[in-house]
């Protein structure tokens, strides 16, 4: 284990030998203290001694290789979370301390971390924090430090402790790193991980999202009039939330972000509804009979947006198209001039790749072209031959 008591407050290992430039010289004064039994173990106050062998890094031990059942669950956390950054650490206290605030006002709530709270039943994985609200439980977890060589590892993990959380009966909430978040809205795209795609859950706000999107009064699909790149255009809307989590010198802050599922292999991508929003921790938090994780009052402007924005386009294209037609009834091409005309638009290198094909041939394969938004090799043979 990591954690002892020392001199009346909890001392961690790890974080404390990170911190000094003699790693050796200060493991013999520590290990000197531990041998007058000035470490305990802070769930059941028992001596501890250090070690640090060659195979197992630095860690304390009950004496006589006993071990009581907390310690040997923090001991199994521990060995979960070695991947995190710093600030996962961090970041895990301060969620925990709010959560802790609401429980005193909250009679229903019970707070623990995860590895405390289910020690007894020895779990094979534990979430950072466990939140008993009435009859529900929820399995918080905080991921960090997610790159492109640990994304395929780490999806397995969380598909594991995921599946694991759920067979215990209890609600499974993850936070992320912001420094993982990428949004390009100029193209409607939030990037993903694998492992961010994994986490992504459904709520209350996702489930009105969907029926938002379902409503809409437009005559062709979402990604189209956005002109969003995209390989098919999917037959219903799958709405899903991420929240990543960042710390000021203050406070941390949660940023939401929604969106409709699209690729789901790799570069992993989805149809982002909005730039997010910023919300504080005590909001994010905040828990009646479930933990809010959303502002009910910015979601609903936040509707109400995009669906005039999805008016607005639906209007400048309705408006295209009134005046490319009546030119496109002024003058009637011939297939051979549309061809020609087709190929004008092409640079002369372009052009030199069709010197064998007829004209007709021609204005066939550029009518697909331009109304296919994805170009198949498959499906041009079948347009050419129905």
């Amino acid at each position: 284990m990591q954690e002892a008591l020392y001199e009346g407050r909890l001392f961690y290992l790890k974080a404390y030998l990170d911190t000094v430039e003699d790693r050796k010289s200060e493991l013999g004064k520590l290990k000197k203290r531990a041998d007058k039994g000035v470490f305990q173990c802070p769930y059941c106050n028992d001596s501890l001694i250090l070690k640090a062998g060659d195979i197992r890094e630095e860690h304390f031990s009950h004496r006589y290789s006993r071990s009581c059942e907390i310690s040997e669950a923090s001991e199994t956390y521990y060995q979960q979370t070695k991947r995190e950054s710093k600030l996962h650490s961090v970041m895990k206290e301060i969620i925990y301390d709010e959560l802790k605030n609401q429980e005193k006002i909250n009679e229903d709530m019970l707070v623990d971390y995860g590895y405390i709270a289910k020690a007894k039943e020895k779990w094979r994985y534990y979430p950072d924090i466990i939140v008993k609200n009435g009859d529900d439980e929820i399995a918080i977890t905080i991921l960090t430090n997610v790159t492109a060589n640990k994304d395929g590892k780490l999806v397995k993990q969380i598909r594991e402790r995921n599946r694991y959380y759920k067979n215990k009966g209890m609600q499974t909430i993850w936070f992320v790193e912001n420094a993982e978040m990428s949004i390009d809205i100029d193209h409607q795209v939030i990037h993903l991980w694998e492992a961010e795609l994994d986490i992504a859950i459904k709520t209350k706000e996702d489930l009105e999202w969907e029926n938002v999107l379902k409503h809409l009064p437009i005559e062709e699909s979402l990604f189209k009039l956005f002109d969003y790149h995209h390989r098919k255009t999917p037959e219903k809307f799958d709405v899903r939330s991420l929240y990543y989590v960042h710390s000021t010198e203050t406070e941390i802050v949660f940023t939401v972000h929604r969106f409709i599922v699209d690729q789901m292999e790799y570069p992993f991508r989805a149809f982002a509804l909005n730039e997010g929003y910023q919300m504080s921790m005590s909001k994010a938090l905040l828990t009646k009979k479930e933990i809010q994780l959303s502002d009910p009052e910015v979601e609903e402007k936040n509707r109400e947006l995009f669906k005039e924005i999805v008016r607005q386009k639906a209007l400048e294209k309705k408006s295209r198209k009134e005046t490319v037609i009546p030119e496109q009834q002024q003058t009637s091409y011939t297939p051979t001039q549309t061809a020609r005309k087709s190929l004008q638009r092409l640079s002369s290198s372009e052009q030199e790749m069709f010197p064998l094909l007829d004209e007709l041939l021609q204005s066939s394969i550029f009518d697909y072209v331009q109304s296919a938004s994805i170009i198949s090799a498959k499906e041009l043979s079948v347009y050419l031959n129905p």
